[in-house]
């Protein structure tokens, strides 16, 4: 009876076929019939103009292949902004992307397959007649003093930050939080400056000082982002701020209430430690949650 059974084991260890994982024909890319290209190669950099760029995905039998999940890679990361518009591909393989820019300049741009890049082919776009200053991140802009004592548009300054927008320093006590003079802001014409739109407020640097609103008496610790965070008690600010701490406060307008968050209320001085909050901001670029530069 032993004999028996190993002899069948044996027969129907044979009789069964090896079956082997195989993608069929209809789920495989046909990376030679898929097409990626740009509705047009040129673009006004001035962040209304744009383009559509296109995926199609085609599988071996030359069908469409939809559910594809597709990405889109600048060469110049978030100077461009790009919309997803349809980020998987539809019935008829495709998927599409809206780019636009802020910043002349050629970008460069990568298509991702279901994480595979697009082999041998790239789209390139050229942005021009935006602004023609060289601006780098970072810099400091305002426009001409009118010479009108009136008139206030010629006193603001601006950050030009990385995704090619200007923020403004909403008066001189966020400015200081950021800067300990006026001596890096340059002068811009103003058809320049209005070919960059306006981004938002700047907020106070974090953990510089501690900020009130006139008619609220809590007393908040502005932290990364524009998050201020309630001092719960007088010894929390004294700890931070030594024993004068009443004089490290500003009130701040209520017409810029809507510029700030509001986070968890901080108990006890150690709960957090300024110093590091302090350092792990060093620009309003980062403030503003853009990247280093």
């Amino acid at each position: 009876m032993k004999m028996f059974l190993l002899t069948m084991a044996g027969v129907f260890a044979f009789a069964m076929p090896i079956a082997h994982a195989q993608t069929s024909p209809t789920q495989t890319i046909n990376w030679t019939a898929s097409t990626f290209g740009t509705s047009k190669t040129s673009v006004k950099a001035d962040g209304i103009d744009n383009t559509t760029i296109s995926v199609t995905v085609k599988n071996l039998y030359f069908g469409n292949m939809s559910d594809q999940t597709v990405q889109l890679i600048s060469s110049r990361g978030d100077t461009d902004e790009i919309v997803a518009l349809t980020p998987v591909t539809n019935s008829t393989g495709r998927a599409s992307f809206l780019v636009r820019s802020l910043r002349n300049g050629t970008s460069t741009y990568t298509a991702i397959v279901n994480g595979v890049t697009f082999p041998d082919k790239l789209v390139t776009v050229s942005y021009t007649a935006g602004l023609s200053l060289a601006l780098p991140v970072g810099s400091l802009v305002k426009i001409p003093d009118d010479n009108n004592v009136d008139s206030l548009s010629d006193t603001a300054v601006y950050y030009y930050a990385s995704n090619g927008k200007r923020y403004v320093f909403p008066n001189e006590n966020t400015y200081f939080t950021w800067y300990g003079d006026w001596s890096n802001v340059q002068i811009i014409p103003i058809d320049q400056m209005a070919l960059i739109p306006i981004g938002g407020n700047v907020t106070y640097h974090p953990a510089s000082r501690l900020v009130k609103f006139q008619t609220d008496p809590k007393v908040y610790l502005p932290t990364r982002g524009g998050l201020l965070r309630w001092a719960k008690t007088e010894e929390v600010a004294r700890q931070w701020f030594g024993a004068n701490w009443n004089q490290h406060v500003d009130d701040i307008s209520e017409a810029f209430y809507v510029n700030y968050k509001f986070g968890e209320p901080i108990a006890g001085p150690y709960d957090i430690s300024i110093q590091v909050i302090r350092d792990t901001v060093g620009t309003v670029n980062e403030n503003l949650g853009l990247g280093k530069y």
